[in-house]
């Protein structure tokens, strides 16, 4: 079949050819620049012209055939290659695993010469120095790689954690910044570095990264943290140039709140900033009403020390009864109420709040603790005794537990920023049946409570 396709076009070419000579008799002249053209006639031509393209096209297909050959057995020998190299590279890995350390480090020195342009194996090597906590070798490991391969992406990477697992992390801001340069998008090194500024407290680098990465990651938490850095860089402003700057930061911490009317750390610094200027009755309302948001006691604890500094007691007294009213199951507010007694020696009002709540069933360290206080002034000391067996053994002077909820880290006292898990807003009473809520009888009570009015925020 196919021959008869070949003759048949075959057939058809000829009479192409045929056709176009009776049509046109006359020769023509082909100048290729010597001295005496080709004349050929106009069949001619075209046939010679159609035959010099099959030949060039012959020519390049051949080329092409060659070079396509070359490179598939060059892929091919490639492969082979490369499969043993993993073949060898996971045998160095069984050694490792094995224990036998100084082996798999001999190998993999060799696979190194053998093979300098793969990164898995400086990568290898460096995580078994890491495994022996030697530092300095899986440095020069990765030093090697980078010599070898230039600054490639997975190598700055390991640098950076081979220098957190060694606690040197001085280098490691240039080093992510190099990364950066390679890929700008890298959010893993876009968070260690911000990361690394958190840790470092350098919150203005630490807000441009945030910033960066939010235009990838649109979160919650990444809007916390933001806000977090936000206060952060409010914070530092109030320490160290506050009366130079008091609007701005007072300005700012209330933005703060409006986009956060539950982030805590603002309400108290806002509060701290109105004492400064004086303006005490404006930070009695700010604390008043952070807690109707938020239900911290932070806040109660922080308009005792406001009110009894000013010689007015009987505001905070006030303010705990009406919480007291609203919400005569918190035993919480019941302790502290119990406590501010104490403090203002009211002992009998105290050593009844507390046997009220022994008498519900309450039963903690800090209870029995401010129960002995009250029997050391009322002068019974052997019922002190007992009950600081009861308390017995008792951190400092902690009378309410705090944890960060969100890392679970025990804490002796409240503060803005966890420490442990690098989170802001997240330290709060420890025991479950403490923890408050926003309830609509507190949103009444802060509408009708003379003690908030007057601030907008």
């Amino acid at each position: 079949m196919r021959y008869k396709i070949f003759f048949f076009v075959l057939a058809l070419f000829l009479v192409f050819y045929f056709y176009i000579a009776h049509l046109n008799p006359d020769n023509v002249k082909f100048y290729y620049g010597g001295a005496r053209p080709i004349e050929l006639s106009l069949a001619e031509f075209i046939i010679a012209s159609f035959c010099l393209g099959v030949i060039i096209s012959i020519i390049i297909s051949f080329f092409y055939d060659v070079k396509s050959t070359i490179s598939s057995w060059m892929a091919r020998r490639a492969e082979r290659k490369s499969e043993e190299y993993l073949e060898l590279l996971d045998k160095a890995r069984l050694y490792d695993l094995k224990g036998d350390r100084e082996k798999a480090i001999e190998h993999l020195g060799k696979l190194s010469r053998r093979n300098p342009g793969r990164e898995e194996t400086y990568i290898a090597l460096a995580d078994i120095y890491v495994s022996m906590e030697d530092y300095e070798k899986a440095k020069d490991a990765l030093d090697l790689a980078e010599a070898s391969l230039g600054k490639a992406e997975n190598i700055l990477f390991k640098k950076v954690k081979v220098n957190i697992a060694s606690k040197d992390y001085s280098k490691n801001e240039g080093i992510l910044k190099d990364i950066l340069r390679i890929n700008e998008s890298s959010l893993d090194a876009l968070r260690m570095l911000r990361d690394l500024y958190i840790w470092k407290k350098d919150w203005d680098g630490a807000h441009d990264i945030e910033k960066r990465i939010k235009r990838f990651v649109k979160t919650d938490e990444e809007n916390r943290r933001l806000l977090g850095i936000r206060y952060e860089k409010v914070f530092k402003l109030f320490n160290e140039q506050f009366s130079e700057n008091s609007d701005k930061i007072i300005d700012e911490l209330k933005e703060i709140i409006s986009e956060e009317k539950r982030f805590m750390p603002a309400y108290i610094l806002l509060g701290e900033a109105y004492k400064k200027t004086g303006k005490l009755n404006e930070a009695g309302r700010v604390y008043g009403r952070g807690y109707t948001k938020t239900g911290h006691i932070e806040f109660l604890l922080k308009m005792e020390d406001l009110y009894i500094d000013r010689g007015d007691p009987g505001v905070i007294l006030k303010i705990y009864r009406r919480v007291l009213d609203v919400s005569p199951e918190d035993h919480l507010i019941s302790f502290l109420y119990a406590r501010l007694c104490l403090r203002l020696e009211m002992i009998d009002e105290a050593i009844d709040t507390l046997n009220t709540l022994i008498a519900e069933g309450e039963d903690f360290k800090g209870l029995h603790r401010a129960m002995a206080e009250a029997y050391i002034h009322r002068g019974e000391l052997e019922n002190a005794v007992e009950e600081f067996r009861g308390a017995f053994p008792m951190e400092q002077q902690v009378y309410i537990p705090f944890v960060c909820t969100k890392c679970q880290a025990i804490k002796e006292e409240w503060s803005d920023f966890c420490e442990s898990c690098s989170s802001w807003n997240t330290i709060n009473v420890k025991k479950e049946e403490f923890l408050h809520t926003d309830t609509t009888e507190l949103r009444t009570l802060y509408d009708e409570a003379e003690w908030t009015r007057g601030e907008s925020l």
